[in-house]
């Protein structure tokens, strides 16, 4: 359950980043651009978490483990959901810029493949559990043709590769080092968008509460490394670039100051506080609240800092043991210190998962 649960978390989080969002960098950029914010810094701080380890069985004690246990034994498993999602604000922009803000739909397709690779007892108290997990994922905007095809161009494949060491410690905190490697793909032109490395620390704690229910504090922080395609990558015709670079010369640019190659790197500090509820045999519901800080440090957007507050809650229900129904509704506002850059929005979607374990 917590695997699909994770799944669709991080497909409403690409659908931030990827639906109908700004463009990337000025108005230089022609109407192609990636939209703003592809994959703000802080996308993977809870792609792999994996702080709910060791938790299922928790009781006043914490959970009871022998450290001592050197286990090599793998544990893959496989994973595909389809998605349906609602946006009130897919421009991601203030309203008062527009004077309205238009609403839209997503659908989502997921693909993803995760690998315990064995527990390992370090010392007398500590249990390391690495991961690794590798994810396809596919994001088709407005698939009802509400705008015609003005959305195409936001229609992304997204490719990721992770691995994370989580480290269970005494009485049930958990530390959690990670990295992921992301690279959206806008398919339609098979052009790369961007390459992001991101290095990851989180610290969690659950709490078991006497009624059986438990409350979750994650703290966390990463730096996103990014990277993108230059003007003569993204030209892909050198006579084309080398007369694009001449006229921008002469008016004092050049092709690496308006197209930086380096987009988005990022420092993200994030607090995040979750309550999951047991109602029934099956169905779990998990109110959540998420702070995150992210301050840009280099390419396009230096010197920026974003402010984001989420408020949501998640409903999932495995109808078997390999078919689980989730739904979610969230409600994110974003405050910038780049003037227009703020904005509101809610979201909402079920998806449908399966999975399979070896």
């Amino acid at each position: 359950m917590r695997f699909l649960i994770s799944s669709f978390t991080v497909v409403l989080l690409v659908l931030q980043g990827f639906l109908y969002a700004q463009d990337l960098n000025s108005s230089n950029q022609n109407s192609s651009s990636p939209p703003e914010s592809i994959f703000p810094s802080d996308f993977f701080t809870g792609a792999l978490d994996l702080s709910s380890v060791g938790s299922e069985n928790d009781d006043a004690m914490g959970t009871q483990r022998l450290v001592d246990v050197k286990s090599s034994r793998l544990t893959p498993t496989l994973g595909a959901s389809v998605g349906y999602s609602y946006t009130s604000n897919p421009s991601k922009v203030e309203s008062s810029s527009t004077g309205y803000v238009q609403d839209g739909v997503s659908a989502q397709m997921n693909l993803s493949f995760n690998m315990g690779l064995g527990e390992y007892g370090l010392g007398e108290d500590v249990l390391a559990t690495p991961t690794l997990m590798l994810m396809q994922m596919r994001t088709y905007n407005d698939p009802v043709k509400d705008y015609g095809s003005a959305q195409k161009v936001f229609d992304v494949d997204v490719q990721i590769a992770g691995f994370s060491v989580p480290f269970v410690l005494p009485n049930d905190f958990i530390l959690t080092l990670g990295h992921s490697y992301v690279r959206p793909i806008a398919f339609r032109t098979k052009n790369t968008i961007n390459y992001s490395n991101t290095p990851s620390l989180s610290f969690n704690k659950n709490f078991p509460l006497s009624w059986g229910d438990v409350l979750s504090f994650t703290a966390g922080v990463s730096y996103s490394f990014t990277e993108g395609d230059t003007l003569e990558q993204q030209l892909n015709d050198p006579e084309y670039y080398n007369f694009i670079k001449a006229v921008m010369e002469q008016s004092g640019s050049t092709p690496s100051s308006a197209y930086p190659s380096n987009l988005q790197d990022a420092l993200t500090h994030t607090l995040s506080f979750a309550y999951i509820k047991q109602l029934g045999q099956k169905l779990t519901v998990s109110p959540s609240v998420v702070y995150s800080n992210t301050s840009y440090t280099a390419g396009s957007f230096l010197g920026r800092s974003d402010k984001t507050y989420n408020a949501g809650v998640n409903f999932s229900y495995p109808v078997v043991n390999w078919f689980n129904v989730s739904a979610a509704a969230n409600y994110m506002k974003k405050e910038s210190s780049e003037p227009g850059s703020d904005y509101k929005d809610f979201l909402g979607g079920v998806t449908f998962g399966v999975n399979y374990s070896f």
